[in-house]
């Protein structure tokens, strides 16, 4: 008879959002993902503060302190430790002058590390939430799909081809960047919604300009608000409610009319979340209009809620999300004219140092994407010059936001691309000191990888198809089958080669099979 299991220990994320103060309690079932056991929400003006003063006020600052000790002590009657709690911040937050004040007072109120969720992250969850559409629907994966998410202070927009990510943009104009950036003292004046539907014209122009050449049979629209008032107005099905544009319309225009009381009351929402119903529902039917979607899918479920569950179940990113990462890194790199086909092959053997060299550099399997793109980027600073091209490529990844990576990640994109020639990290080196020395060993570790798999293509002819590596005492013989003469890559690697001697303390020598 086998022994009975241990039940699963309850875990907890708590996340700042830009309206509210949440917690998700519960634990993971291998078979089934997060089972939420208890949620909890409290308004929190955090995003109103910001796009309003720039700042998140005094007064919030201590109620987010407040409702974090009752949070607390909601776990400690569950009896979760401190280590099974983790706390997230809204991406808006880093606008904030004074988010790292902000920041310390949570972790001195919880004694827990307040992690910032960045655009990247955002755009990885938004990412999660309409694959998963796809999945349950079909129609929508077979389908030229165009996903759009509707955020608190920025628009995101993803075009799936027969399921895959074709093409993403991101724009700084959201909900209640819109609604601050026009209020004004006398509420809700017709001086007032005037400019606030210039806004929404704005982003909407936007994205018809960046997506007029796309077919589109399908329209998702992404967000808390539309999401909490579509169930109201069509049934789900296959975790979906598909709207009607004229019946959105009309509810819209009904809800328009209401003074904030009425609304709360209406909808059942908190005064801070209720603020941006209606600018959201506005722009994701003037967006619809547009395009002229009849119809609009919207996700079943709560938008926050299932952010949050991302956050604490830290899925492992997919093969397929990985290769959709590197396709949008394609067209970036497309956009600055870099030989695609080197760049292709230099990842391709960035890849594979990485993975047969593991037991070398011992860094966890997500650089490995973080060095992949780094490759295919590797020289897009010679669209500017080739003259110092790696500081130009660090200039430009710096301002380029990549599909799937985190700020951080994009951050070390840019300092491979900087140092995969030339001169060596140095610790006064601009954005090299300001990462710690953990992050600061990493990029050594994977400069020296692509180091080596750039010169392995140095004549960019790609010759050498493919490669075998064989580690022999202190030296790592890489052997290139059908090529005879390496001459040319030989004298490349002995001259990129000296970081990969000083970490792993191997020469490399090139030979035949």
């Amino acid at each position: 008879m086998p022994e009975p299991t241990s039940p699963p220990a309850e875990q907890a994320v708590i996340y700042v959002g830009a309206a509210s103060l949440s917690i998700v309690i519960g634990y993971q079932e291998p078979n089934h993902g997060f089972v939420e056991i208890e949620h909890m929400d409290r308004p929190l003006p955090i995003a109103r503060d910001i796009f309003r003063t720039g700042t998140v006020t005094r007064s919030t600052m201590e109620q987010a302190a407040s409702i974090l000790r009752d949070y607390l002590r909601s776990t400690k009657e569950y009896g979760i430790s401190l280590e099974a709690i983790r706390l997230y911040n809204t991406n808006i937050l880093s606008e904030a002058s004074n988010h790292e004040i902000f920041l310390n007072r949570l972790q001195v109120t919880t004694a827990l590390t307040a992690r910032l969720i960045d655009d990247g992250d955002m755009t990885r969850l938004v990412y999660q939430i309409a694959r998963r559409v796809l999945e349950k629907n079909p129609k929508l994966a077979e389908g030229n799909t165009f996903v759009s998410h509707i955020g608190p202070g920025n628009t995101r927009a993803l075009y799936f081809k027969d399921g895959r990510l074709e093409a993403y943009s991101n724009y700084r104009l959201g909900i209640f960047r819109a609604r601050e950036a026009v209020a004004s003292g006398d509420g809700e004046s017709s001086h007032h919604l005037l400019h606030l539907e210039e806004q929404i014209r704005g982003v909407v122009d936007q994205l018809e300009q960046d997506y007029e050449h796309y077919k589109m049979n399908h329209h998702v629209a992404i967000g808390a608000e539309i999401q909490s008032v579509a169930p109201l107005l069509a049934a789900p099905k296959q975790g979906a409610c598909r709207l009607n544009e004229s019946e959105l319309l009309r509810y819209t225009t009904k809800l328009a009319k209401l003074s904030p009381d009425e609304l709360i009351r209406q909808l059942h929402t908190h005064y801070t979340g209720g603020e941006g119903i209606v600018p959201a529902l506005q722009t994701n039917l003037a967006l619809a209009r547009r395009f002229g979607d009849e119809t609009l899918w919207v996700p079943h479920g709560d938008f926050q809620k299932e952010l949050m569950q991302d956050l604490v179940t830290a899925r492992p990113r997919t093969a397929m999300f990985q290769e959709e990462v590197m396709q949008a890194a394609c067209e970036i790199g497309l956009r600055y004219k870099t030989d695609r086909r080197h760049a292709t092959h230099v990842s391709n053997f960035a890849q594979q140092l990485f993975r047969e060299l593991q037991h070398m550099h011992a860094l966890e399997p997500r650089y490995e994407l973080v060095l992949r793109v780094a490759a295919m980027l590797h020289e897009v600073g010679m669209f500017i010059s080739p003259r110092e091209h790696h500081k130009h490529s660090l200039y430009i990844l710096l301002q380029t936001e990549i599909f799937g990576l985190s700020t951080a990640e994009r951050e070390m994109v840019a300092l491979l691309a900087r140092y995969h020639r030339r001169y060596n990290p140095e610790p006064s080196h601009p954005h090299f000191a300001d990462l710690s020395r953990e992050e600061r060993m990493i990029v050594f570790k994977l400069a020296a990888l692509l180091r080596i798999a750039d010169a392995l293509d140095r004549s960019h002819t790609q010759r050498i198809k493919s490669i075998q590596l064989r580690p022999e005492g202190s030296r790592l013989t890489i052997l290139t089958p059908g090529i005879e003469d390496t001459t040319i890559e030989q004298i490349a690697i002995n001259s990129k080669c000296d970081i990969f001697r000083e970490i792993y303390g191997y020469e490399i020598i090139l030979a035949q099979p």
